[in-house]
């Protein structure tokens, strides 16, 4: 496994958001997170990524504990993370947060290598490289913000609500991406409510409800079960 979380447990805001949590991602998988809102997905990623620290529990990436040091740490190990909210730099264009993504190899001679494989997943961001990232739509700023992580060159990419806010003609763009990305031989974990589209592109998954792991297999498996497809497939 790539990434091996333990037995996590995780508060905020005072409150139990995620307890016992335990999930594994292998090498060069999709492997997508689902749940009702308030179910903990956005608790996970975030204690992953360093951003919320876990009460107990492991967090291993490339076998390597990492739930103990600091989060921009984490992301120089190749872990990166596209919150729900983007964070992009809104008055800064397209080009310098592109730039800014790349800094933690701002000595190295390739510093820009990454765009080449960018502007194949987002073209339209080459179109736009001067544009401030606030005049963007919201399905380009979705773009800017996988764009500028994969600028770190990460060997897993975790995502978090990405088709949130973006016209529906745009999220297939974006999920057609995820697919491309696992294939330049980067690791996806997903958090997202459209949980058709993901299990479609997915290996693997796993169902949270109320902080913990109620469910977990092949993403065909998890997409067949009923009480997956009457709770979030509509079926």
């Amino acid at each position: 496994m790539l990434l091996e979380v333990s037995n996590i447990t995780t508060a905020y805001r005072g409150l139990v958001a995620i307890s016992d949590v335990s999930i594994g991602v292998g090498e060069n998988e999709i492997v997508t997170v689902a749940g009702a809102n308030g179910a903990g997905k956005s608790t996970l990623l975030k204690s992953i990524a360093g951003m919320e620290r876990a009460r107990s529990g492991e967090v291993r990436f490339g076998g390597e504990r990492i739930d103990n040091i600091p989060a921009h740490l984490i992301t120089a190990r190749g872990l990166a993370y596209v919150p729900e909210n983007k964070r992009l730099f809104p008055r800064l264009s397209v080009a310098d947060n592109l730039r800014l993504g790349s800094y933690l190899h701002r000595k190295s001679p390739d510093r820009d290598a990454p765009l080449e494989i960018v502007f194949k997943l987002f073209p339209r961001l080459q179109e736009r490289l001067t544009q401030r990232a606030a005049t963007l739509s919201g399905g380009e700023q979705q773009m800017l913000a996988i764009a500028r992580a994969l600028m770190t060159r990460p060997k897993l990419l975790m995502l978090d609500e990405p088709s949130q806010g973006i016209m529906p003609k745009l999220v297939d763009e974006i999920f057609a991406a995820v697919k491309k990305i696992r294939e330049t031989g980067v690791t996806v974990l997903i958090v997202e409510q459209r949980l058709s589209e993901c299990l479609e592109i997915s290996d693997r998954a796993y169902v949270l409800q109320t902080g913990r792991v109620v469910m977990s297999g092949s993403a065909a498996d998890v997409r067949a079960n009923p009480e997956v497809r009457r709770a979030y497939l509509g079926m």
